[in-house]
């Protein structure tokens, strides 16, 4: 399938491509690729594609919202036997029309909603655009702090559990529950799950890999589909790269990690390549190093991110570089050397 083919398509349209469901379902390696590369070339209809994702994701975890009546546990089991069926990528149609016509044909003899209908009116989303953080507060009185091109969702809690799920970067101010057998905080990202006391964390969850640094407290970070869990200190730091399927521990710094709160970076021998993949997450721009040689230097200091601009005018100047702002695309040559 060619990016192109994409580039008119609505939410509705997206919800109905066997290729796109199956990214958003499955996360096979071909198809993160595809999506991660057509998302950076900034579509005009990256909203449409991101809303389409939002909603099939938290369709296919359907199974992760419980309900204490038996009817609603009964119409919940029902829906998603016909999901599970549907996993063949040929045969996937239409999940608004088919989610529909589940949920009529179970739910019109007790005259409940649809499970879609039960699904949204239960489940928060918040997200942010480019250049923007955003302050939310949970139901137990923990804060997240969204950072640019994030997103949070959570389900209706209960005694059982409290779960979020977040896609991009946020920090987590979990408060300890007065409750002595509280219901566990996990937190949902890419792969893996977080499990959290009271604590204070950081996750960062793009381009197939997800990091968890931990400020004070304790987490456990679990791989469920692999078996593996790290139990993290106050100052470390987990990755886990989908490409190789490795959770491990590696260097971390605080004041690095967290310093977008501040809307700024923390470089430590930084390479540029992170730099502008930093810019990217921020603003949403595409990069295009007419150099590679480009990316390999690093750079110390303190870069603040508050005007794109002014961010611009300081790494040409630092790295004796012309850069070309298009619309959404930044191209980065060297000096003296010709565009394309």
């Amino acid at each position: 399938m060619g990016k192109d083919n994409y580039t008119s398509y609505t939410k509705e349209q997206f919800l109905e491509d066997a290729f796109f469901l199956d990214w958003v379902r499955y996360a096979r390696p071909e198809a993160v690729l595809f999506w991660e590369q057509w998302q950076q070339e900034g579509p005009a209809n990256l909203e449409e594609m991101l809303a389409a994702k939002s909603v099939a994701a938290g369709i296919f975890r359907l199974e992760r919202i419980s309900s204490p009546e038996t009817i609603k546990s009964a119409v919940w089991h029902n829906i998603q036997a016909g999901i599970a069926t549907a996993g063949t990528p040929t045969r996937v149609v239409s999940i608004r029309r088919r989610i529909m016509k589940w949920a009529a044909a179970i739910l019109a003899p007790v005259a409940l909603a649809g499970g879609y209908y039960l699904y949204a009116n239960r489940t928060k989303h918040f997200s942010t655009g480019n250049g923007q953080h955003m302050l939310v507060t949970l139901p137990d009185a923990s804060t997240v702090m969204l950072n640019a091109n994030s997103s949070l969702a959570y389900a209706k809690w209960n005694s059982a559990k409290r779960e979020v799920w977040i896609e991009g970067e946020a920090l987590f101010d979990v408060k300890p529950s007065r409750i002595q057998l509280a219901a566990p905080f996990t937190v949902h990202a890419g792969k893996l799950n977080v499990e959290v006391l009271g604590t204070v964390f950081n996750i960062k969850s793009r381009r197939n890999r997800t990091e968890v640094y931990l400020q004070t407290g304790k987490v456990r970070v679990t791989d469920p589909e692999h078996h593996t869990s790290i139990v993290l200190s106050p100052d470390e730091k987990v990755r886990y790269d989908i490409t190789n399927y490795q959770l491990m521990k590696i260097p971390s710094s605080g004041l690095s990690t967290t310093a977008w709160k501040e809307n700024k970076m923390e470089l430590v021998n930084t390479s540029v390549k992170e730099i502008f993949e930093a810019l990217q997450d921020q603003y949403g721009y595409a990069i295009v190093l007419q150099d590679s040689s480009i990316a390999n230097k690093t750079i110390q200091g303190t870069l603040s991110l508050r005007n794109i601009n002014t961010v611009l005018f300081e790494l040409s100047a630092i790295l004796n570089v012309t850069i070309d702002k298009n619309n959404d695309t930044l191209t980065i040559r060297k000096n003296g050397q010709r565009g394309y």
